[in-house]
């Protein structure tokens, strides 16, 4: 696993997801982000210093539902016969998260 967890800088990585997915996210069904392997996401992704994932339910303002996780970098995998970056987003790597568009912040 390429692992930036160590770095000293908070950078963020920012991920979009449709609701349905953000609803398995918050009831514990998904526990890893793929993203296929594109020169998009390997600017994105290789060699980055990330700190922390944030994951949203769409774009938009700032009372959209979502999870910020701490950042353990990522793994190859198979995923629909191509491959993919796997990122860990299981609940123990959980700093806070917003269930629902304007609720409350749970930490």
């Amino acid at each position: 696993m390429s692992d930036n967890a160590g770095s000293s800088r908070t950078k963020t990585l920012y991920l979009i997801v449709f609701k349905d997915i953000m609803e398995r996210i918050l009831n514990g069904t998904k526990t890893i982000e793929y993203r296929e392997i594109t020169d998009y996401w390997k600017k994105r992704l290789v060699d980055k210093p990330y700190s922390r994932v944030r994951i949203t339910n769409g774009y938009g303002n700032d009372t959209r539902p979502y999870v910020l996780l701490r950042y353990m970098g990522y793994d190859i995998k198979q995923y629909n016969g191509k491959p993919h970056f796997a990122i860990p987003i299981n609940r123990e790597l959980w700093k806070e998260r917003r269930e629902e568009t304007g609720g409350k912040i749970v930490k």
